[in-house]
């Protein structure tokens, strides 16, 4: 008996010296994953998992990954959740209503978020409608629930039920003697503005109605070489479709415009009168635009830098859909639609390599992180290798929407299983 109580207490006292932080220390990271385990847990259990995208037509969630932390939209309002899916709401200003995916900010110490609101009416004024920045702490699960530290409001000219609109923090970006400026969107379906705030005046700097932002760039090339030909402004851009007020964005003649990130104004414009446009950021100083050209439905796909200079004009065939891409955070952008997937290098725009080919049938893209992609085929999940297209893992466990070196999260498998965690193991 004493030798059973001798052990119970150095058990203790082994667990004590432990220290209060042990058992909080992170799991392994895996850079990137490639195998996933069983689900830790659910968030957005309301939802079927995948959600419209705020520009173009790619599937997004309104979930951001920080380390092992979750940052979320539901319902309008900004959750924080850990691994499990354990979740607790941040207080918001009352009239807020968030909507796309928030973004940790390391550098700053915070999460952004954007929301829409009403902005009360005076007199013969009517009511109007703002997009808002919203600035939280950015602290880790397990830590107290912080409320917003500050916000940055933007009036818009037109009105719309704020839980209509559909908002989204585009990027953040360094620009000028040291400022870091966060550039946030808000649209519905005939109307779109953006709005770039300083996060540390917390001020608005511009307002652009009718543009779409889809892609913050640098300015400059920050991997490799310069690439001959190539025009590269020193300051970074918010680069965008305009849309004509009261257009829809499939159908109606517009462009795309790169806007100064510390003035707003227009530094470089190209595809006029396309159509269907989406755009995307392909690396640090590159973009995808995509789209229907003005005088055929035929789709296309060009690469060009934050100058304005096309790197690459993709072939797509007679494919009449736009495909859609995103950026695997390092090297490669890659693409998807048609029943086709293939990967074009960041700084060059050179496509890398195309599935279908070979016997080999093209992924249904979910997501793509640092050289790595997720996806689908009839066989199930699969991760393929960014830069050579080869198969790294023919049965990871899941497919992913959004992952960093501890989890993913994407779309369960049942219709009311909402979005699922799922923990990397290799």
């Amino acid at each position: 008996m004493r030798r059973v109580l001798l052990l119970a207490v150095l058990t203790i006292l082994l667990a004590a010296c432990a220290g209060p932080g042990a058992s909080d220390a992170p799991p392994p990271a895996h850079d990137p994953p490639t195998a996933f385990g069983p689900s830790s847990g659910s968030v957005l259990r309301s939802s079927t998992g995948v959600l419209p995208g705020s520009y173009g037509s790619r599937p997004e969630l309104p979930v951001a990954l920080d380390g092992t932390t979750v940052w979320l939209a539901e319902s309008g309002g900004l959750t924080r959740a850990d691994s499990t899916g354990a979740a607790a709401a941040v207080g918001l200003p009352p009239g807020r209503w968030v909507d796309g995916a928030p973004l940790p900010v390391p550098g700053a110490g915070l999460v952004l978020a954007a929301s829409s609101s009403v902005v009360p009416g005076s007199g013969t004024r009517p009511p109007g409608l703002a997009v808002e920045l919203l600035a939280v702490p950015r602290v880790q699960a397990g830590d107290p629930v912080p409320g917003v530290a500050w916000t940055a409001a933007a009036p818009l000219p037109w009105s719309a039920d704020p839980k209509s609109v559909r908002t989204r923090v585009v990027g953040v970006a360094a620009a000028g003697d040291g400022a870091r400026v966060a550039v946030l969107t808000a649209s519905t379906s005939t109307r779109r503005g953006t709005v770039a705030v300083d996060l540390g005046s917390r001020r608005v700097l511009w307002a652009a109605d009718g543009v779409l932002a889809g892609a913050v760039l640098d300015g400059r090339t920050t991997q490799g070489e310069p690439v001959p030909g190539a025009t590269l402004p020193g300051e970074p851009l918010a680069v965008g479709a305009a849309i004509p007020p009261g257009g829809g964005a499939g159908y109606s003649p517009s462009e795309v415009v790169g806007l100064d990130v510390l003035t707003g104004a227009r530094r470089t414009v190209t595809d006029q009168g396309s159509t269907a446009l989406s755009v995307h950021r392909a690396g640090p100083s590159t973009v995808t635009v995509a789209g229907r050209r003005p005088t055929s439905a035929k789709a296309f796909l060009t690469v060009y830098d934050a100058g304005g200079g096309v790197r690459n004009e993709v072939d797509l065939g007679t494919a009449s859909a736009p495909p859609e891409c995103r950026w695997d955070e390092a090297a490669t952008a890659v693409c998807s639609g048609s029943n086709r997937a293939f990967a074009l290098d960041a700084p060059t725009g050179a496509q890398l390599w195309s599935l279908p080919a070979g016997g080999r049938v093209a992924p249904a893209v979910s997501g793509a992180w640092h050289g790595a992609v997720y996806g689908t085929t009839v066989n199930g999940p699969v991760v393929v290798d960014a830069r050579t297209g080869l198969d790294r893992n023919p049965a990871p466990g899941a497919a992913p929407v959004v992952v960093n070196a501890y989890l993913g999260v994407g779309p369960g498998t049942g219709l009311l299983s909402g979005v699922v965690l799922t923990p990397a193991t290799g």
